[in-house]
Parts: structure tokens; C-alpha cells; sequence
């Protein structure tokens, strides 16, 4: 079982993860699109789902496993979960928020290839490079100092994920309301108009520019 000061060691690994993953993911959409988009979910430069795989492999994997396994198990690790979050998040939202249908081994459109590669690389680095580095990060700060300032920043993460979730839902209030016809991906025409509504809504549709709602027909 988990210690306290355990606990905030795996939160504090997360909120690294996860600003590590949003740092990959904005390069990546550099990279293809030639500009700064601020990539995930959160509002803030978080995305959880890396955060959230790099726990895993960090309580799931070791150091001495060989360099093969750890590779084949990040990998499936991180493509699960990407998955699952990708299944949830259309189920309950209504929305495809990416779609790997164009990109070669897909599963669905929901994982690929591509990005089970990169979990793959990232969870050899996670068990063999970085998690040594933040622990001993961690063991010199104070404990008292470390857990105040990991619990404010998950606290800020949840108020972050709460007002994240309520602009998703009234993003997709005004799409149902602006829409012209029932497919599934918003017209350029309504995005426009939602692209000017709030940053809030900005922000989504540039993180997830390939987003589709589901419309329920009269």
C-alpha cells in the first residue's frame, strides 16, 4: 500500500509527465502545421493522458527489466490507454476528438502505429533516464514544501479539468444549435462562428482541429 508522501511522489510525476507530453505534442503540431498550438484537453499546458501512462509504466515496469520488454510494454501500455481515453471521451462528449484513420496501422482510427512507437521510446526513457532524475529531485526537497506544492498544483489541475468540462459541453450546445444539416463533422462555416465565440472554444478547436459531434436527428 501506498505511503502518503508515496502518493504525492507518483501526483508529482504525473504533472511532470503530463507538461512533458503537452511540450511533445505542441512540437509535433509544429512540426506539421508550422505553428504554436496549444494541444490538449486542459486549458493549461497539461495532457494527462502522457501523465497518467507514465505512472503506470513507472509502477508497472523496473529499471533492470531488459531494454525489450520495456519497450513492448510502454508501448502497449500507452496505446491502451490512449484507447480507452479516446473510446470514454466520445462516449460521454458525444465527439471524436482525433482520428488516426489516415494514418498508416490504425485501430479505429483511435490509436496507431506511429504514436505506439513514441510511447514505446518514452517509457524506456521514463523507467531509465527520468524517473532516477526526479526522485533524486524530489529527495532534496523538503517534504512538507514538496507535498504543499504538488497538492496546489493538482488542485489547480482540477479546477482546470472542472472549467475544461464546462466549455466542452457548451461547445457542444452551440454546435448542435448553429448546425445546418446532421454529419458528424462541423462545417467550416459553424466552426468559424464557434472559433469566435470564447478563447475557451478557440482553444479546443485548435487542440483537436479533426473534433466531430455526434448530432441526435429530430
Amino acid at each position: 500500500m501506498l505511503n502518503l508522501y508515496a502518493f504525492f511522489v507518483l501526483c508529482g510525476l504525473f504533472l511532470i509527465y503530463s507538461f512533458i507530453g503537452w511540450i511533445i505534442e505542441v512540437i509535433f503540431s509544429f512540426i506539421v502545421e508550422h505553428k504554436f498550438i496549444n494541444r490538449g484537453f486542459l486549458v493549461g499546458p497539461l495532457v494527462p493522458i502522457w501523465g497518467t501512462a507514465a505512472i503506470l509504466i513507472t509502477l508497472i515496469l523496473r529499471p533492470d527489466d531488459s531494454l525489450f520488454n520495456l519497450i513492448i510494454s510502454s508501448a502497449f501500455i500507452g496505446t491502451f490507454l490512449e484507447y480507452i481515453v479516446n473510446y470514454l471521451m466520445e462516449k460521454i462528449f458525444k465527439a471524436r476528438w482525433w482520428d488516426y484513420s489516415n494514418m498508416p496501422f490504425n485501430i479505429n482510427g483511435r490509436v496507431c502505429l506511429a504514436y505506439s512507437c513514441l510511447f514505446g521510446l518514452c517509457g524506456v526513457l521514463v523507467v531509465k533516464v527520468f524517473n532516477p532524475l526526479f526522485f533524486k529531485m524530489f529527495l532534496i526537497m523538503n517534504n512538507s514544501v514538496f507535498c504543499i506544492l504538488v497538492l496546489i498544483l493538482m488542485l489547480l489541475v482540477a479546477i482546470d479539468f472542472c472549467i475544461s468540462l464546462n466549455i466542452v459541453q457548451k461547445l457542444k450546445l452551440s454546435a448542435d444549435s448553429l448546425r445546418k444539416d446532421y454529419t458528424e463533422e462541423i462545417s467550416k462555416k459553424v466552426r468559424a462562428v464557434l472559433m469566435n465565440k470564447s478563447l475557451g472554444f478557440k482553444h479546443l478547436l485548435k487542440a483537436f482541429p479533426n473534433v466531430k459531434f455526434e448530432f441526435k436527428k429530430k
